[in-house]
């Protein structure tokens, strides 16, 4: 089976994009006020909670590449992400504008299993790491 090239970026610059992510999930999910839903549905919310933890968790499933345990792998990414959901969930029940909802702490534990998908995916690519800057 031919394996497709897929680049893998310095170890410290994937642990920069799970913070990255996990920044952009606080703010808008602790810092910001909450946005106006954008159309009449009563879910609109929900697929933000998912496609954010589906992130996170693909975030972590990336930084975690060249992990030596692969089950230790697939607890920490999936664990990691849903214990940020819930956490987040708990913090927002706490805040004056905003409220801890089932519906959504369900689409962050949907999403983050979502990104489990990755582990099927993973023996398909083959990592290439990316040449540094400034070495022949």
């Amino acid at each position: 089976m031919r394996r497709l090239p897929f680049p893998l970026v310095p170890r410290a610059l994937r642990w920069l994009g799970v913070l990255a992510v996990l920044g952009v999930i606080g703010h808008f999910s602790l810092g910001a006020v909450p946005p106006a839903p954008p159309e009449p549905t009563p879910f609109w919310d929900k697929r933000l909670h998912f496609a954010a933890y589906a992130g996170l968790g693909l975030s972590l499933a990336y930084a975690t590449v060249g992990a030596d345990d692969a089950s230790r792998r697939v607890a920490v990414v999936l664990g990691g992400a849903l214990a940020f959901g819930a956490l987040v969930e708990l913090l927002q029940g706490t805040l004056p504008n905003r409220y801890f909802g089932w519906g959504d702490l369900l689409a962050n534990c949907l999403g983050a299993a979502l990104s489990s998908l990755w582990f099927a995916v993973e023996p398909r690519l083959a990592y290439v790491r990316l040449p540094r800057r400034g070495r022949s």
